[in-house]
């Protein structure tokens, strides 16, 4: 399994710790002493239970061996690039069967498919190699100390017990092995937080422990307990990886969905919402003033000269103007408000829960603040300025349109007057 921030540098964990992604950056002395370390411990087991390992039941050693190998190859991902690969049930269906030296030729195998199918470096070989090892061996320990005589899975609660406590043992040493190594390897304390080590923890066991005694109940079935255990775990390993993967499928999907249905939503230039989310939102806004009697407010404004600007000095200054005024109307409004972009030069906001006098204050502060911003393009430096017009519902009309033409024509008075703000009425309205 692994567990990564950082996509680029995917750990493999217990199961594929020695992986190394492309163009992945060279380890530190750190990272490279805590592998070599976990290194020779692994080469000790390998030599103290490879003999045992060889003197195994063959057919049953070729088998665990072959199906390990093509468990690397199924990958299962979990939200918060937590990665389990379907090698681990067959290594512990090993371990509970015979023991723990049956799991030394199946790592080995495992270390050789994965530097084949990936880009692995030595030290994460290293790593992998006595992290998965002694993690078998201890669990090994645990589950012979607690159950002791032959494994059989199906007796008691007891075994049971003791299995899920040995493969507890396994996730918690294996997910805390890996860990440590992110964090030498990233200096990132983020790979140490407790609630990471136990999520590590409970879904190795969660989804290695019971399928690998699934398997050993199928191994001891009798002459096709090969073919029933290989189908049990191919059953189950597509099956895990089939509903972890329609899960993330699902994720992806509605974050593709959000993410179009914000680009349809926004206006590209200055990322303030378009004139067809205005139109939707101003009247659904409208809509629940009447019903709950309360104000909304809108205030249109029109950028003064931007035709000008562009005629003199270019498209590129007047999207800037454009720019600036939308960073300056981000700046002035509540979080409550909505500001959009819903023409050439023509922006709009809506207050909702304002009155015609709150309206005012919002519309003079916003005029001030574009007012207070420049632009530097094609050497000149050029402030924007602003008309706004303001309208409240219910006052200046009952639907949308109505506001909507009472804030235009507001904001023509208000050109005509020579002034930066007009309402259709309040304490900025201009006499028709």
């Amino acid at each position: 399994m692994e567990a990564s921030q950082h996509p680029e540098s995917r750990n493999p964990g217990p199961e594929r710790e020695g992986v190394r992604p492309p163009q992945a950056r060279a380890h530190g002395f750190p990272y490279r002493a805590y592998a070599l370390a976990w290194g020779l411990v692994g080469t000790f087991l390998v030599v103290r239970g490879m003999p045992q390992a060889l003197s195994s039941d063959g057919g049953l050693v070729v088998l665990l061996v072959a199906l390990s190998a093509a468990g690397n190859l199924i990958v299962v991902r979990f939200p918060g690039e937590v990665v389990f690969t379907m090698q681990g049930p067959v290594a512990l269906a090993g371990v509970w069967l015979a023991g723990w030296p049956l799991a030394v030729p199946v790592n080995l195998v495992s270390a050789a498919v994965l530097a084949v199918t990936h880009r692995a470096t030595v030290w994460r070989a290293l790593l992998y190699l006595g992290n998965a090892t002694f993690g078998m061996y201890a669990a090994d320990r645990v589950f012979r100390a607690v159950s002791p005589g032959p494994a059989d899975l199906t007796a008691s609660l007891a075994a049971a017990g003791a299995l899920l406590l040995a493969g507890g043992v396994f996730g918690a040493l294996t997910g805390t092995v890996v860990s440590l190594g992110r964090f030498l390897d990233t200096r990132n304390p983020e790979h140490l937080a407790p609630r990471r080590l136990a999520v590590l923890s409970a879904a190795a066991v969660l989804l290695y422990v019971p399928l690998s005694s699934l398997m050993v109940t199928a191994l001891r079935a009798g002459p096709g307990g090969a073919v029933l255990a290989t189908s049990v775990w191919v059953l189950a390993s597509l099956a895990v990886k089939g509903l972890v993967d329609a899960r993330e499928a699902n994720r992806r999907l509605e974050a593709a969905l959000r993410s179009l249905e914000q680009v349809a939503a926004t206006d590209p230039l200055t990322g303030l919402y378009n004139r067809r989310r205005f139109e939707e939102a101003f009247t659904w806004e409208c809509r629940r003033a009447a019903r709950s009697g309360g104000p909304v407010s809108l205030l249109v404004l029109d950028v003064r000269g931007l035709k000008q600007a562009n005629d003199r000095f270019g498209h590129h200054v007047g999207d800037l103007l454009l720019q600036s005024v939308a960073s300056a109307l981000r700046r002035t409004v509540r979080g409550t408000d909505m500001a959009f972009r819903i023409g050439g030069d023509e922006f709009a906001i809506l207050l909702p829960d304002t009155d015609s006098g709150g309206a005012a204050l919002v519309a003079q502060a916003v005029a001030d603040e574009v007012a207070r911003s420049s632009v530097h393009g094609e050497g000149v430096r050029l402030h924007p300025r602003v008309t706004v017009g303001c309208a409240t519902c219910p006052d200046d009309g009952s639907g949308p349109d109505q506001v909507l033409r009472a804030a235009d024509l507001a904001m023509y008075r208000a050109r005509a007057a020579g002034r930066a703000v007009s309402q259709a009425s309040g304490p900025l309205a201009v006499p028709k």
